[in-house]
């Protein structure tokens, strides 16, 4: 399976942008993007984790290839 990096980064930087212009344009809620940005870099990862691993399934009906 390989990723589309170009869709992938197109994806980030809109995000970036995105943040960007909601902090500038919304000066009355910095400190609540800054929250959100905290608490979005600490919840992203666990969450990815789980969503990666959802279908998942350990193969342990498959022997071990040994050599």
């Amino acid at each position: 399976m390989k990723s589309n990096v170009k869709a992938t980064v197109t994806m980030v930087l809109g995000l970036v942008v995105l943040v960007a212009l909601g902090y500038w344009l919304l000066p009355q809620f910095r400190v609540s993007w800054l929250n959100l940005i905290v608490l979005a870099c600490l919840v992203i990862c666990p969450l990815s984790m789980l969503f990666m691993m959802r279908g998942k399934r350990p193969d342990r009906d498959r022997p071990d290839h040994e050599d």
